[in-house]
């Protein structure tokens, strides 16, 4: 085997020892970093950014890993690369993710663990939890020389929709609202179809504001509560669990919760409702246009 090959062998090696860890981390675990890359996330605005941050931390807009309204979809993996390296992040960086928005972070920490960052870690609280540990804020912006990046993706973590179609022996985690479950909406104003996957149990809504998979001030649920949600919904039986939301958003925050209880088999359907139910096309070279993409759904109780 070439050096090249035994390098990737080891960035894998490192990769799996890193998930083996819970990825929940504290202020205090943030604070006694010295190599680690801090980064606060957000959508299409940098204002929680600019009115103050984590000493050092760089700010990520998070469409620089989803292609753009009315899809909101992953990027292809070269421009996943590209945009990570843009950041100044390496392969073998320790990276700590933030947010106002625990579904925001989630998303930015299963976006860099799957496209081959070694060590991703999400902050708990965010930083409101490190405002209440008595550490400082900042509000001189940082940012890191760009790089090169490349690293073998742990397609593991995903789930594509052929993926889904294929996979009869996995349990659909639905992550949704109860009416975006029964197809009373389609949860997104830029999103035409409604329904759920056939066979999808539902998991409850996690996303922020239902206040199930967060606590009110910002801190993940503890996972015994989670655990016992999921024990009861019937996920944990032993099947690979497939989580999916409407754009991969909520179920990243579900997904870190199933790799913080350490369980082996799980996804994330990223792409999730939006590329099941619908297919997209530009016929005039400007407008988009939603269709049904010939999936099987399903609607009601």
């Amino acid at each position: 085997m070439d050096g090249g090959g035994i390098g990737r062998l080891i960035l894998v090696a490192a990769s799996l020892a890193c998930l083996a860890e819970s990825p929940v981390v504290t202020p205090a675990w943030v604070k006694a970093q010295r190599e680690a890359i801090v980064a606060e996330v957000s959508w299409n605005s940098s204002k929680d950014y600019d009115a103050g941050h984590i000493p050092g931390a760089i700010h990520i807009d998070t469409d620089v890993f989803e292609n753009g309204s009315p899809r909101w979809h992953l990027r292809p993996i070269a421009e996943l690369h590209a945009a990570i390296g843009k950041l100044g992040i390496r392969p073998d960086s320790t990276v700590v993710i933030y947010s106002a928005k625990t579904i925001a972070a989630a998303r930015v920490w299963w976006v860099l663990s799957y496209a081959g960052v070694r060590d991703v870690r999400y902050l708990d609280g965010g930083l409101a939890a490190w405002k209440r540990a008595g550490y400082a804020v900042s509000t001189t912006p940082a940012t890191r020389p760009p790089v090169q990046f490349f690293a073998p993706t742990r397609d593991e973590l995903l789930a594509t929709t052929d993926y889904v179609k294929s996979a009869n022996g996995a349990v659909l985690a639905d992550v949704r609202s109860p009416r975006e479950f029964r197809g009373d909406v389609s949860g997104y104003s830029y999103l035409d179809a409604n329904g759920r996957i056939p066979g999808a149990v539902a998991v409850n809504d996690a996303d922020d504001s239902a206040r199930v998979y967060q606590n009110a001030d910002g801190t993940l649920r503890d996972l015994a509560s989670i655990r016992a949600h999921w024990q009861a919904a019937g996920i944990l039986d032993g099947r690979e669990i497939v989580f999916y939301c409407g754009g991969g958003w909520r179920s990243s925050l579900a997904f870190l919760y199933a790799r913080a209880m350490g369980l082996p088999n799980a996804r994330n359907y990223s792409d999730g409702w939006s590329a099941w139910s619908t297919l997209y096309d530009q016929p005039d070279g400007k407008t988009w246009r939603q269709r049904p993409s010939g999936n099987p759904i399903a609607q009601g109780q």
